[in-house]
């Protein structure tokens, strides 16, 4: 089982709490914490400095949880203005296996694995590997097919990483496996979310939809409450 690096964005001034089961679940992976902090231009240095500091603390006091664990903590605070892509680069530099896009969560018991293109099936696969089955109550293995033609290879892929996940101790009556046809892949993703805890999913291709609409993560992250964590390719 490879290591897995997570890339987590702290939103400042007020950070969302994460809370144990969350942290609990990803107990062998290493995890770098993000601080994105919004500043006015016109912030003094003073006030600059201040704000710092307060940023710094909070992030090592939530390092300090992971690192309790298990896992391998990093912390990085990025301050300024225009940060909206901070997240998005960072990972690329960091060359990391996974990037969370921070919606509030509160528990995780509920996890929604949507799995849209098979070239995404081993990294995605490996991701599952390393986080804590234990943690979770259900796991729901989702694809959509573009077509009716399409099912049964979307039912066969899903079928194939849940006869895996079994047999790396996940309980095989707690994972569902659901293949829907639909065109608009984000809605039925963002539906089939209703109450789960964290969504899963590949970082896609830009398509020509997703040039006038957004990224398909980006709006399923719109769409639901839930924290959507993005398997980089």
């Amino acid at each position: 089982m490879s290591s897995q690096t997570v890339l987590i964005p702290i939103e400042f001034p007020d950070p969302d709490p994460l809370p144990s089961t969350f942290i609990d679940t990803l107990t062998s992976c290493k995890v770098i914490l993000l601080g994105v902090y919004e500043l006015p231009a016109d912030t003094s240095a003073d006030e600059r400095q201040r704000r710092e500091i307060e940023a710094y603390r909070s992030l090592y006091t939530t390092a300090s949880s992971f690192v309790q664990e298990g896992e391998t903590a990093e912390v990085e605070l990025r301050m300024g203005t225009e940060l909206e892509d901070a997240p998005a680069t960072v990972a690329k530099e960091r060359d990391v296996d996974a990037l969370l896009i921070p919606n509030p969560i509160t528990t995780l018991g509920h996890l929604l694995v949507a799995l849209r293109e098979e070239k995404f099936k081993q990294p995605i696969t490996d991701f599952l590997d390393a986080i804590n089955e234990e943690v979770l109550l259900r796991t729901t293995l989702f694809h959509v097919a573009e077509t009716e033609d399409d099912v049964a290879v979307g039912e066969q892929l899903l079928t194939e990483i849940r006869d895996h996940l079994v047999q790396e101790g996940f309980s095989r009556p707690s994972i569902d496996i659901t293949v829907e046809v639909s065109d608009d892949p984000a809605s039925s993703i963002s539906q089939a979310a209703r109450n789960q805890d964290l969504i899963i999913m590949g970082e896609t291709q830009e398509t020509p939809s997703e040039r006038i609409f957004g990224r398909t993560y980006d709006q399923v992250a719109e769409q639901t409450d839930s924290p959507v964590l993005i398997i980089r390719e």
